[in-house]
């Protein structure tokens, strides 16, 4: 199976994917209507890539202008492969990305400075991310952009856990950051999500994705939608 980058510098690329082990890559449709509602949101922002199988979405975002991507993923395999689809981008897309084998849950803070270092062949959890300055410990590059695309299983096992687990992941963004998360169409509406988040809530055959933001940070695209929607239901 092969994924195809469909725009930006990279556009026409092929990714390579691998079989049998349960990644569940967005389709070309989904990333593209999603890359289509971030806009320029993407360009050079900071995004994180988690459970990123073989990093189509952080690819993507590389091709569209990223500053840099952080993609994260536990399976050997998939890590293999990933790594060598970051390398078939060219030397520059190669800088500015870093494969972790980490929690995708929980993933390691990351200092600026620490960012290339953590491109070792089998940089891991493991991996000093709390390195110091003369000033005093660095802050964390916080993420503009959380894709975040679990097993289905696991999110269907328990809901309310693994969207408590993705509230806290977007308390880790960088102001108007947004968690756009990626399960099986049934397992979560928007209702169930706390109040105080914006939710824009999209379905693509069996996959939703939840796009996350905090409570007055969304597009404003997405409450005229939001508008057109109520103003349809009466």
């Amino acid at each position: 199976m092969s994924l195809r980058i469909i725009g930006g510098d990279f556009g026409g690329r092929t990714l390579k994917t691998v079989r049998g082990l349960g990644t569940r890559p967005l389709l070309g449709q989904v990333r593209e209507a999603l890359f289509n509602i971030l806009g320029d949101q993407v360009d050079g922002a900071f995004v994180w890539d988690l459970f990123a199988g073989t990093g189509s979405s952080g690819m993507e975002s590389l091709s569209r202008g990223a500053a840099r991507v952080l993609f994260v993923e536990k399976n050997g395999k998939a890590i293999g492969i990933l790594r060598n689809n970051l390398q078939s981008l060219g030397d520059e897309a190669f800088e500015r990305g870093v494969v972790i084998k980490a929690d995708a849950w929980d993933p390691p803070v990351m200092h600026r400075s620490l960012f290339g270092a953590a491109r070792d062949e089998d940089a891991d959890a493991d991996a000093d991310v709390d390195a110091e300055t003369d000033g005093g410990a660095e802050v964390e590059i916080a993420p503009d952009i959380i894709f975040l695309d679990p097993p289905y299983s696991m999110v269907a096992e328990d809901p309310v856990k693994s969207m408590a687990r993705a509230r806290r992941l977007l308390d880790r963004t960088a102001d108007k950051g947004c968690v756009l998360f990626h399960f099986e169409r049934g397992v979560l509406d928007e209702d169930d999500f706390d109040s105080n988040l914006d939710v824009d809530l999209r379905e693509w055959g069996t996959s939703v994705v939840a796009m996350l933001w905090r409570e007055g940070d969304a597009p404003a695209a997405v409450y005229k939608r939001r508008a057109k929607e109520r103003a349809k239901g009466n």
